[in-house]
This record gives structure tokens, C-alpha cells and sequence, in this order.
């Protein structure tokens, strides 16, 4: 990818008159239109239906023969009132404008221009490349772009729509049915990034609707409260696909829905959540949306240079052991195969069995991608962000594109996985999250966070992307030295880390021990290392180089200043000054120069007894990823005043002296009893430990009796528990002789009744209305409006849709007199009153018999 932009960007810059760099205006919209066989009829078909009032301009990337003058433009001029001019290096769009793009050339678009740059040398590489062109256009106008596949063979402009979608532009595809060449076409639909798909003609209309009409939802941006219409909407969101998308981000929801909203011509939400009811194919697209599932090999290259610095480290730390890699939100699984070339490079290369050495888990919510990633191929144009030496080794040439080798594909196990619900994966070692957190709420943030906190192993890394960061779970994981979105696992976790909990199934109830058994599974070496810095001072902590607080030993309270300004956060800047700035100096540089440090006398208060001095001391390993100190705050007595430099006269000097001497005896005498009163103590604290053991064995013996007794009531719990499942079972047996009856009567009524869920879709039905309707058994949940029915029916969604959002029953007539019928429609409710579904009668009109008489 870098490699095709920049030297797009090599090109000399097209300067105006007075010297200045011409580019296109901020608010011209640029539309891509790729393709190849069969397209040129296409394009003149669209060209036709183009409005020229509209600030748009429109660049045509055909692929075209490099040997042969091409008339495209005297061609495609003669069909529309446009003009229509030959791209030039460094034209600058202009309104109302169709370009064409030269043969045997790629185009690029860069800072406002169309650059001509050097097309790909691959051999069979389509020429000018649509790929190119479309992801360039995206990386630089961003929403105001329109990616167009009309007709052509093979898979180019797949890999561009994806990044025009990715950065908020609408993606268009023509039909199949109206495509001479249907491969590039379908191949884009098949990304499920295609917004619309349309015949050329429908194009140009729908595109003069889009484009005309202002992007203001102010409905929807002032849509906060509970009973807005973006609940309703999120409601069939997840009856459909069993996605919560309640805690993204409210502003990513409401662009994805004011972009399905653009791309269909719909203004008002409640229209479009109507929309959606009616139509299952609109609530798919939306999911689609929702899930952005674009990526790209090799994206961000600074940053997989800095990982491929960090994996040795990875590989070396396993001792044998597989390593363990999780992508997630993998989309098509691009970044799983970059991931897997670099560990391949490192292990031998190609020819090794990758399946062996690593483990890697791609997981995603969209099935389709996963599906993608599977099969491992895509189309040539990816090529472009691969470097060539790689591209050699791991990439299989087909007729189609390329395809992953086999050593990778096997080394990669693609599952479907949702991050925010399902339980995470467990010693992981690199965990590669990139581009999936900005879309998530800082509530759901956070508890990925957690998750991917218990995920993995000690000092494993975690990988975010550019836009991401670990803001809010500082405590959990450590920035890497070498890369602003690499982190590390923390070793020693931060006291509030102790206090999250994981709410996931099947994982722990705290990701740290309660307190006092923490303390039981101490370690030997954890008991010496307390033991040692007790040895250094009553009073101290730990601290890391972000300054914050790991752990505290004693009492500090004295040392804390706390008020309205303070940040409550355990860090050094709860420290009273002066010892606040000292303590930041003093780690700072025993960190730095790994050598302990020492601070001045302290008299925090003209009160106290003694005065205090901090001494720093720096703790690392060989292996730590993670520097910290200790800060020992030690007690020193107050400088008493020296009786020979005083300015007294000699005889009050002695006095003074001779009372200092008295007063440090008696200090001796009373530090020495002090002592002699702590020993006996000791002699008898140690008899009365002796005596609580002895009663602790009785105590132990007394709860074994206990014990035993516990275990009788167990076993008999036991047996109500077994008494109590046979009567579950009882019911449920009894439940579904009754739910069996309900559905034959509702199979043998002659009434014509079928039940539908909130989201419209079919639950149950009786045999005349599967027969009446059209419907098949089993039948497997269908939309309303997979329902065939008589021609004088009424839209059966409508009319089921109007029914939920009234609450009451509707009724609407089909037909006159004897031959019609009348449909009733009645919603129905849970215990708490919502409305749950409808249910949907018909009935047929019956003459009345004429009498003989």
C-alpha cells in the first residue's frame, strides 16, 4: 500500500500561476467508476443519466489495451452533455467534469489531484489498476467519495470499495442482470461493501438524489432519549442478527444510519426503522455497516516493522511452547496472514510448518469475512501493500487473484467470536486488536479491556491501532518503549486492578484472589522480598515510571496531602510537599542511572519529633519489561542544637550539654526497657501462640465433625435436588404435550393465522395459511414478505408494521363484496406490556346461499 502511494506522491506537483499548489475544492464530491470488459457500453449508459448541475466530478479507470490509442473519450462525449476531458499528471477535478484515465498507466489521487504513476509490474495486473485508484481516493477525501463497479471480469475494484466504505463513502455496483461481464460487479458485492446495486441507468438518477439531497439528520443527532426511534431500530437490529450494538459509540451508530439512510433516500428515522421491518435485506445491510469489516496487509508499516522487533523476544520466551497469537475483529483476515508471514520469516521461512511453532486465532462477528479469510484469497491488487520478496514466498498466482499458501491457512483457525460477549481466549501471547476499540463505548471499552487482560499470558503484548489507546486501563497493560500502540501486560498490577471483575461465562469471578488468599499462596520469594524491604524502613513504596503507586508498605497517612485539588489515584502526587518534588527527581534518576538515591532532611510539620529523608532504590530484571523503585521514607531525629557553637556563655553551654548527654541516656534507658518490656512480651505472645495452636487442633478436629455432618446434609440436599428435577422434568413433559396440542390445533383450524416476531419474521402458522400463503415446511422463521398473496392484498409488512408501532389491532379489506377477505392484524404483549409481536388473520368472505323458494 505504501509503496503504490508513494510513488504516486513522487510525482512533480502541478503549481497554478502564482506558484501555489492547485487542489480540488473541499466541498467537490469524486466519484470512481472502475471497469472492464463490457464496460464501456456501461459507461455510456451511465454518462447519460449524469446530471451536470451537481458538484461532482467523475474519473472513468477502464482497463484498456497498453498497445492501442484509446476513444473512450470521443466515445462516451457523444452520450452525455458533460464534457469530457483525458486525465493529465496533475489535473485537478473539477465540477461537472468526466475524466478517462490513459492506458498502460495507474492513476492515483493525492493531496486534490489525479497523479499518473507507474503501473504495477506484476504480470496479468489490470492496467490502470481500480484498486489503486479507489483506495487513494479514499486516504484522501474521505466521505466525499462515490466507488462505482460497473461491468468487467476478475476481482479488481473489491480491495477499493472496501476502503471507500471504510472511510464513509457510498459504494455502488451494477447489476448483474444489466452487466454484459458480471465478475467485477459480483466480486464487489460479495465484500459486503456494496451499498447499492443498480443498473448504469438507475445510477445516474440515484446518484442526482444522493448528492442533492443535504446530509441534516438533526432527528437523529438530537436522538438521546429513551423513546427515540433508534431504540426501535436497534430492537430489530438485534432480532435479526442477535448483535447488541446498544453500547458502540452512539456517534459511530448514528453515521452508519444517516449513510444507510443517504444511500437509500430516506429522511425521517422513524421512515427508515419502518424500512428495515418491511425489508430484511435493509436490517442485513445495516449489520454490514455496522461492522465495517475492511483491512488491508500490511496497514500502518511503521508499526509491523516495530512488531517484527518484538516477536524474537515472543518466540524465545516460549521455551518450546506453541505460540499463541488472537486477532480480533480480523475482518477478512489480511492482518492474520501479515501476522503470519512475519512469524513464518522469523522461524525459517515458507517451507516450515507453521502449525507447529504458532497458533492463531482470527476471530469476527461477520460470518461472511470469516468465510473470506478461510478460502485465503484475494484479488492481485492487495499485492500493492505487500513487498515483493514477501509477495513471492506466501502468495499463490491465479487466474482469480491470489491465494494464500497452504502453510499459512493451516496455521490460521478463523472462528466466529464476539469480543464484548463471548468468553476470550486464554495464554495468549500477542493479542492484535487493531481499528475494533473506536468503535466501542468507553463502558464496553473497558470491559474488553478486562477481558483481554485475562487473556494474556505475563508481559504478553497487546496490539492496538493508530486511533486506540489503553485510556481508562492504565492498571492493566504498560506501554511498550518502542511503539506508542504496543503494550505490555502488566507484571505488578496497580491496587484498583485488584478490584475489577470479569462478568464474562465461563471465566473467573475476579481476575485477582481475595486478599487473604493471596496471602496464603505467597510465595518464598515474595515473603524474603517483604522481609527485605521492611529491612530498609517501616514506611514505603513502589513505584513505576509513570509515577503512579504499586504498592504500599506501612503507614504513609502522615506523608499524604489530600484536598480539593488532589487527584484521587494512587501516585506521587498524593505525596506533601517538598518530599512530593523530591520523590519525582529522586526516581527519575535512579531509574535513569539504575543507582539508589538519597534525599535531604524533611521536618514536614515544626511539631513533629523527627524529621524525615527518602532514599530511592531501583528494582529491575534482566527480563522486566517494567521499571519501578522503592521508596523508603525513613525517620531521622531532628539535629539537636550543638551547646560548643552557641552564642550562650560557657556555663549555660555545659548545662545544655550536660543535658543533652542526660536526655540521650535516658533515651538509651528507655529504648532499652522499651526493648527488655518487648521481649518479654514476645516470650509471652509465643506461649499464647503455643496455646491457640493446641486449641486450634481442637478446633480443626471439632470442624472435621462438622465437616462429616455437612456431607450427610449435602447427600440429602442431593436427593431434593434429584426429586426436584424429576418434577422439572414432569413439566417439561407436560409443557410440550401442551405446546404439541397448540400446534395441531393451530395446524388443523381452518382459519388462515400465522404469528410474527418483532422483527416481522413468521414463528408459527396454521396449515391453511402455509397453504394459502405459499409458505414451506418447515418453516424455518421467513420474513412477511417472503408471503405470496393475492394481487388486490395489501403490502402485508405495512400493515403488520403498523400494528406494532400503534399497539392496537388493524384491519385492513382485500377485494369486494363475497369474493374479497379482511385482514386483522393484533399485536401481542409480555408481562411487562411491550409488544412482543403480531398475529395475522385472514378471512375469507362467504356468499350467502340463495334459497330455492
Amino acid at each position: 500500500m505504501s509503496g503504490a502511494l508513494n510513488q504516486g506522491q513522487a510525482g512533480t506537483d502541478m503549481l497554478d500561476q502564482d506558484g501555489t499548489n492547485e487542489q480540488a475544492p473541499s466541498d467537490l464530491t469524486i466519484v470512481g467508476i472502475g471497469s472492464s470488459a463490457g464496460g464501456l457500453e456501461a459507461v455510456r449508459e451511465l454518462a447519460a443519466s449524469l446530471n451536470g448541475a451537481l458538484p461532482v466530478a467523475y474519473v472513468v479507470v477502464q482497463h484498456m489495451s497498453p498497445h492501442h490509442k484509446s476513444l473512450m473519450s470521443e466515445l462516451v462525449g457523444r452520450e452525455t452533455s458533460l464534457s469530457v476531458r483525458d486525465v493529465q499528471d496533475g489535473t485537478v477535478p473539477e465540477a461537472g467534469v468526466i475524466y478517462i484515465t490513459p492506458p498502460n498507466t495507474d492513476a492515483v489521487f493525492s493531496d486534490g489531484q489525479i497523479r499518473i504513476v507507474e503501473p504495477s509490474k506484476e504480470p496479468g495486473a489490470p492496467k490502470p489498476s481500480v484498486d489503486r485508484f479507489l483506495v487513494s481516493l479514499a486516504d484522501d477525501v474521505g466521505e466525499r467519495s462515490v466507488g462505482i463497479i460497473l461491468s468487467g471480469t476478475g476481482r479488481d475494484g473489491s480491495y477499493g470499495v472496501q476502503a471507500i466504505r471504510e472511510a464513509g463513502g457510498i459504494t455502488i455496483a451494477q447489476s448483474g442482470e444489466s452487466a454484459k461481464y458480471d465478475g467485477m460487479p459480483l466480486s464487489a458485492q460479495q465484500t459486503g461493501c456494496i451499498d447499492l446495486v443498480l443498473s448504469p441507468e438507475e445510477i445516474g438518477t440515484h446518484l442526482e438524489k444522493i448528492l442533492s439531497r443535504p446530509r441534516e439528520f438533526a432527528e437523529l443527532r438530537r436522538a438521546q432519549i429513551k423513546e427515540n426511534p433508534i431504540e426501535d431500530l436497534m430492537q430489530v437490529l438485534l432480532a435479526r442478527t442477535r448483535v447488541d450494538f446498544r453500547e458502540y459509540k452512539q456517534t459511530t451508530v448514528n453515521r452508519r444510519i444517516e449513510r444507510r439512510m443517504v444511500a437509500l433516500g430516506i429522511d425521517s428515522l422513524d421512515e427508515y426503522t419502518q424500512y428495515c421491518r418491511q425489508n430484511p435485506h435493509a436490517t442485513d445491510a445495516l449489520f454490514k455497516d455496522l461492522l465495517i469489516s475492511v483491512t488491508r496487509f500490511f496497514r500502518d508499516p511503521g508499526e509491523f516493522a516495530t512488531l517484527k522487533q518484538l516477536l524474537p523476544g515472543l518466540l524465545e520466551d516460549q521455551n518450546g511452547e506453541v505460540l499463541r497469537v488472537w486477532i480480533a475483529g480480523c475482518a477478512t483476515g489480511e492482518e492474520a496472514y501479515s501476522i503470519a508471514i512475519l512469524l513464518a520469516e522469523l522461524l525459517g521461512g515458507p517451507s516450515i510448518t507453521l502449525k507447529n511453532h504458532v497458533q492463531i486465532f482470527a476471530t469476527d462477528i461477520d460470518q461472511d469475512a470469516l468465510a473470506v479469510g478461510r478460502a485465503g484469497l484475494y484479488g492481485a491488487s492487495v499485492l500493492n501493500d505487500v513487498p515483493d520478496d514477501i509477495a513471492e514466498k506466501y502468495f499463490v498466482r491465479q487466474a482469480d487473484g491470489v491465494r494464500m499458501i497452504e502453510t499459512l491457512r493451516n496455521a490460521i483457525l478463523f472462528s466466529q467470536h464476539n469480543v464484548c460477549q463471548d468468553p476470550p481466549f486464554q495464554k495468549i501471547d500477542l493479542l492484535c486488536c487493531r481499528n475494533l476499540l473506536i468503535y466501542f463505548g468507553q463502558t464496553l471499552q473497558q470491559r474488553v479491556m478486562t477481558r483481554f487482560h485475562y487473556s494474556l499470558r505475563e508481559s504478553g503484548i497487546l496490539y492496538l491501532g493508530t486511533a486506540e489507546s489503553i485510556a481508562g486501563s492504565d492498571d492493566l497493560f504498560l506501554q511498550d518503549r518502542r511503539s506508542t500502540h504496543m503494550f505490555r501486560r502488566r507484571a505488578i498490577s496497580a491496587p484498583q486492578s485488584s478490584k475489577r471483575r470479569w462478568q464474562g461465562q465461563g471465566g473467573p469471578s475476579s481476575l485477582t484472589a481475595p486478599r487473604g488468599r493471596m496471602k496464603e499462596q505467597q510465595s518464598a520469594e515474595q515473603i524474603m522480598f517483604d522481609a527485605l524491604v521492611n529491612s530498609l524502613g517501616d514506611n514505603a513504596i513502589i513505584v513505576a515510571e509513570d509515577f503512579s503507586i504499586v504498592r504500599v508498605f506501612g503507614d504513609i497517612t502522615p506523608l499524604i496531602e489530600l484536598n480539593g485539588s488532589s487527584a484521587i489515584r494512587m501516585h506521587l502526587d498524593l505525596l506533601r510537599r517538598p518530599i512530593r518534588e523530591e520523590a519525582r527527581s529522586l526516581v527519575s534518576l535512579a531509574l535513569k542511572n539504575d543507582k539508589p538515591r538519597s534525599g535531604v532532611r524533611h521536618l514536614l510539620a515544626s511539631e513533629d519529633k523527627d524529621e524525615v529523608r527518602l532514599r530511592v532504590i531501583p528494582m529491575s530484571a534482566p527480563n522486566a519489561h517494567e521499571k519501578v523503585a522503592l521508596i523508603v521514607f525513613e525517620a531521622v531525629e531532628k539535629r539537636p542544637i550543638d551547646p560548643i557553637t552557641s552564642t550562650e556563655d560557657d556555663t549555660t553551654a555545659a548545662g545544655a550539654r550536660i543535658r543533652t548527654l542526660e536526655n540521650e541516656v535516658e533515651t538509651t534507658r528507655e529504648a532499652l526497657q522499651q526493648l527488655i518490656e518487648e521481649l518479654e512480651t514476645s516470650n509471652e505472645e509465643l506461649q499464647s501462640l503455643n496455646e491457640e495452636l493446641q486449641s486450634t487442633n481442637e478446633e480443626l478436629q471439632a470442624t472435621n465433625e462438622e465437616m462429616e455432618t455437612s456431607n450427610e446434609e449435602l447427600q440429602s440436599t442431593n436427593e431434593e435436588l434429584v426429586t426436584v428435577n424429576e418434577e422439572l422434568q414432569v413439566t417439561a413433559t407436560e409443557l410440550g404435550e401442551r405446546n404439541r396440542e397448540m400446534i395441531a390445533v393451530l395446524a388443523a383450524t381452518p382459519a388462515k393465522i400465522i404469528v410474527l416476531d418483532f422483527a416481522l419474521q413468521i414463528t408459527q402458522a396454521s396449515e391453511s395459511a402455509m397453504e394459502f400463503f405459499g409458505l414451506k415446511s418447515p418453516l424455518g422463521q421467513p420474513h412477511v414478505s417472503n408471503c405470496r398473496v393475492p394481487g388486490n392484498f395489501p403490502h402485508l409488512a405495512q400493515v403488520c408494521s403498523d400494528a406494532l408501532r400503534l399497539g392496537y389491532p388493524v384491519e385492513r379489506q382485500a377485494g369486494e363484496g363475497d369474493t374479497g377477505h379482511t385482514i386483522k392484524v393484533s399485536p401481542y404483549f409480555d408481562d411487562a406490556g411491550k409488544v412482543n409481536g403480531v398475529s395475522l388473520v385472514v378471512e375469507e368472505h362467504v356468499a350467502p346461499r340463495v334459497s330455492q323458494d
